[in-house]
């Protein structure tokens, strides 16, 4: 592709567009994720949970993007760069739990002391909950961890992008 080609390209794309396509991929990661756990069993951890309130957010914030004039032009963008920022951040800590770079906190790795009996019988009577160091579960060796934080990263960058959209299409 020429480069007066590209430009051709680039003059059919505006914010809203990246709105609609950040939508559009946080809605199928959801979707995604809701059919590994209830679909195939794969039970998420508490980290997994709040990585999945980050695609919410980007849903949100894409929606408010598109009908409010409080979030159009690039302060919508710079408002999805934000919360994929948060969320790339969230899933670089469950990367590093995971692969044991670091301790994740107690509640989630699984490390609870009991300081007394009443204590120890209350963690035996509750659900056992998914680990946020164990890896749930791989693809091509990788860990849904990691695809998650290249995902978020790719996102960020490609959103970074439309900030260098040609005068005229970022105004929206």
């Amino acid at each position: 592709m020429n480069g007066t080609t590209m430009n051709k390209a680039l003059k059919c794309v505006t914010l809203n567009h990246v709105h609609w396509f950040l939508i559009f991929v946080a809605a199928a990661s959801l979707g995604f994720a809701y059919v590994a756990e209830h679909g195939y069993n794969i039970i998420p951890c508490d980290f997994c949970l709040y990585e999945r309130c980050v695609y919410a957010a980007v849903i949100i914030v894409g929606l408010l993007g598109l009908k409010t004039n409080f979030l159009k032009g690039q302060r919508g963008i710079f408002a999805q760069l934000f919360v994929l920022s948060i969320g790339i951040i969230l899933t670089g800590y469950h990367v590093g739990m995971e692969q044991h770079w670091w301790t994740g906190p107690a509640s989630c790795t699984g490390i609870q002391t009991a300081t007394t009996l009443e204590d120890f019988r209350a963690q035996l009577m509750t659900k056992a909950r998914t680990r946020c160091d164990q890896i749930s579960w791989v693809l091509f060796s990788v860990s849904a961890t990691v695809w998650n934080l290249v995902l978020q990263a790719g996102l960020a960058f490609l959103t970074s992008l439309s900030l260098y959209l040609p005068d005229g299409q970022n105004k929206e």
